[in-house]
């Protein structure tokens, strides 16, 4: 009996799982400005923003943002495993 109640509270432990639901948006369009800019509107757009443009290329991995967001604790900002 005593064995049923360390499962019982080892089982309320766990975290819940977090459903995310996410929406992927066409950035064609936006590549392509992004390519229509001579390099000194790149330059002055990459002083004031940042390099913001390369986020364009980057390929977003759905399964590896959700399989991270369940770790996040955002009280802390960390991430607990």
């Amino acid at each position: 009996m005593g064995s049923e109640i360390g499962r019982e509270s080892e089982s309320s432990n766990l975290k819940k799982k977090l459903y995310i639901r996410v929406l992927e948006n066409n950035l064609i369009g936006l590549r392509e400005l992004g390519q229509k800019l001579r390099p000194i509107q790149r330059g002055t757009f990459k002083k004031r923003y940042g390099n913001v443009l390369g986020l364009l290329e980057v390929k977003v991995q759905v399964p590896t943002i959700t399989a991270l967001a369940q770790h996040y604790d955002p009280p802390m900002r960390c991430f607990t495993f």
